[in-house]
């Protein structure tokens, strides 16, 4: 989602736990859903495990998987942390909705791993449903060496830190360490939210 800004943070959180279960899933694990790197040649660096996601990026009713369950009481803190951040903003938001926020959801939630002295090469994220999230990362394993890059910032974002990032802008990522860094990218959509996106006009979520 477009917003003024490059980065914002919502909050920090404790991942420990997140990290000792990351830690935990095994190579075939990593390899087993390997779509989005295939599609997407600047994601070739990278390994997914989907844990809410659907290859069609539809916008509602999305599509849990089994993986879900085993990193679910870890995560639900961290999207309580994100919820109720935005329940603290103000909202534009089509027609008399009260709360808005109290009807949001993840649609989707994917671990992402980049390997060490990987890149992840400039691009912004198309399409109607990634134009009308919060997209929004939490890093699990990573160190200095890692360089996130939107528009004309750079930052190395630390374990445990909330970020959404303006993912309408350039971005990349570049690892120069050996050691593979962990995100988990989370796209919260609040419904009615207005969205003005300089590319595509007014979207409502």
């Amino acid at each position: 989602m477009y917003f003024n800004g490059q980065f914002k943070q919502l909050g920090t959180c404790d991942v420990t736990e997140l990290k000792t279960l990351v830690n935990t899933l095994t190579t075939n694990q990593w390899q087993e859903h390997n779509e989005r790197q295939k599609i997407y040649k600047v994601h070739s660096d990278t390994q997914t495990i989907p844990l809410i996601f659907d290859a069609d990026f539809r916008h509602r009713f999305p599509t849990t998987h089994p993986q879900l369950e085993l990193f679910q009481q870890q995560l639900l803190p961290m999207m309580k942390i994100i919820a109720d951040y935005f329940k603290k903003q103000i909202i534009n938001i089509r027609g008399l909705r009260p709360n808005p926020v109290d009807n949001g959801y993840f649609v989707r939630i994917i671990l992402v791993k980049l390997s060490g002295n990987g890149v992840i090469n400039e691009h912004a994220d198309n399409g109607s449903s990634l134009s009308r999230a919060h997209r929004i990362h939490l890093p699990i394993i990573t160190n200095d060496k890692v360089e996130f890059t939107v528009g004309d910032a750079t930052k190395s974002l630390k374990e445990g830190e909330i970020w959404e990032i303006n993912n309408r802008h350039t971005h990349s990522v570049k690892n120069s360490s050996e050691q593979s860094r962990v995100h988990i990218i989370l796209d919260f959509v609040i419904p009615g939210e207005i969205v003005e996106d300089p590319k595509s006009g007014t979207l409502f979520s």
